[in-house]
């Protein structure tokens, strides 16, 4: 009894998550629960919990991997670097909860899932069935009822505004090439890319084996990848052709591998080649439609390129005056937690040392560059963030977690491409500050490579 309670607890935990940003904004926009900002962490907190006390009370063995002591070291070097530099609790609760929740979360359910028994069959089921009621909805919203309806719930009417301090806006545009970008019920488009990504590798990596499901696999894979580019983003198309180029690719060295035993013409695939050419040239034509005459100010926009490589670069100047860390919370999405950080100007003559040089020069080049504190704090790369908080020592321990993780889900190709197409979206944006979805992805990834007994999946 005791243990179908706990797998209800889990089960439900990654049903609520697609909702979870939709159920924040209502419970603190609308019901005045400011718990609901922290209720993941509460879920999450409960789970572990009991796993703590199921552990003691049957002394079960907890044995660690690997991948479980890159990620303790990581974490301990970022409170380390933290505590050097006089981070408060609070900058390290909340820098924590940005970098590393998802990760502890892996480490502990590699361990839960296993003892109780709970696969990534049943896992992924609740999640694929939960994810389409949300995306349904969300679409409803999009292409039916419209996107100021999200006002209801809290969601913010100011178009494209969202600086992280209240509800988020009910959907982001472009400028100049008025268009409306699809983010459903989350909290912006970027994010609902990163959701497609886990969405789309968790759907196929569970049908994809089965040939009765194939053409309905076809439609709903079009289906999201219509989707993603709907959400404009363009770390999210280049994770797609990433993630989905590491899959060819394995498909053809599989081939190969198999053609060595004896070629014949009649082993080859021809339908699933036909298929796949189909789908791409599909896709372009979709493309090329949706983007159409708008095409430079959708896919280049010179301002948001711009700024991008600009925040990224003050970031890297930062890492190099403090090549150790500047601790948890100093940039990245948990600063906006600790600082006032907006798209006000700064004069360039107010700023000193380096970041008056780069104000300078970046003025020079770009007559509408404005120093601001986001500028500063956001340098719009997880990776570059990483360096920042955690310095060198911590990047080692973060770039060997991701390396081992890769290496452990070598079984998985299909989660594995969707895997590289998050990390790419991190190269140009901070994806993993969509906990919702990071978590998800995490908690699958822990059902597959538990330490635990092991479950069918």
């Amino acid at each position: 009894m005791v243990q179908k309670i706990w797998r209800f607890l889990i089960l439900f935990f990654i049903g609520f998550l697609p909702w979870s940003v939709a159920l924040t904004v209502l419970g603190t926009e609308r019901l005045w629960l400011e718990w609901m900002r922290f209720s993941k962490e509460i879920f999450l907190g409960v789970i572990i919990t009991l796993w703590v006390i199921d552990a003691l009370l049957k002394r079960r063995k907890i044995v660690f991997g690997s991948i479980d002591i890159f990620i303790a070291l990581y974490v301990v070097t970022l409170l380390a670097v933290s505590l050097i530099q006089g981070a408060s609790v609070t900058w390290m609760v909340y820098g924590l909860r940005y970098d590393a929740e998802f990760l502890i979360a892996f480490v502990a359910l590699r361990q839960i899932l296993g003892w109780w028994n709970i696969s990534f069959r049943e896992l992924a089921h609740v999640f694929i069935v939960s994810g389409w009621v949300m995306l349904f909805m969300s679409l409803l919203i999009r292409y039916v009822f419209g996107e100021t309806i999200l006002t209801v719930l809290g969601f913010g009417d100011r178009v494209s505004v969202w600086d992280g301090s209240g509800p988020p806006p009910i959907y982001h545009g472009i400028p100049g090439a008025a268009v409306v970008r699809f983010q459903g019920m989350l909290e912006g488009p970027n994010q609902m890319a990163f959701f497609l990504l886990t969405y789309l590798g968790t759907y196929l990596a569970l049908f994809f084996r089965y040939k009765k499901y194939r053409f309905i696999n076809s439609v709903i894979t079009l289906l999201l990848v219509f989707l993603l580019t709907q959400t404009y983003s363009r770390s999210g198309l280049l994770g797609l052709i990433v993630g989905s180029s590491f899959l060819i690719f394995s498909y053809i060295v599989h081939k190969i591998r198999t053609w060595k035993q004896g070629f014949s013409w009649k082993k080859i695939a021809w339908k699933k080649i036909i298929t796949t050419t189909v789908l791409v040239w599909f896709g372009g034509v979709l493309v090329l439609f949706q983007f159409g005459p708008k095409f430079t100010e959708i896919i280049t926009r010179k301002g948001s390129t711009s700024a991008h490589f600009e925040r990224m670069y003050i970031g890297y100047v930062r890492f190099l005056e403090q090549p150790f860390g500047h601790g948890l919370a100093q940039a990245g999405p948990a600063s906006r937690s600790i600082a006032s950080v907006n798209q006000e100007p700064i004069p360039t003559a107010s700023l000193d040392g380096e970041m008056k040089k780069l104000s300078e020069f970046f003025s020079a080049r770009n007559p509408d560059f404005i120093f601001s504190t986001e500028h500063y704090y956001i340098p719009e790369s997880w990776y570059i963030q990483q360096l920042i908080e955690g310095g060198i020592v911590g990047f080692f321990f973060f770039v060997c977690t991701w390396v081992m993780l890769l290496f452990l889900l070598k079984k998985y190709p299909i989660l594995i491409a969707a895997l590289l197409g998050v990390l790419v979206m991190n190269t140009f944006l901070h994806s993993f500050e969509s906990v919702h979805t990071a978590l998800a992805l995490f908690i699958l990834f822990a059902s597959l490579l538990g330490c635990g007994d092991k479950s069918s999946t």
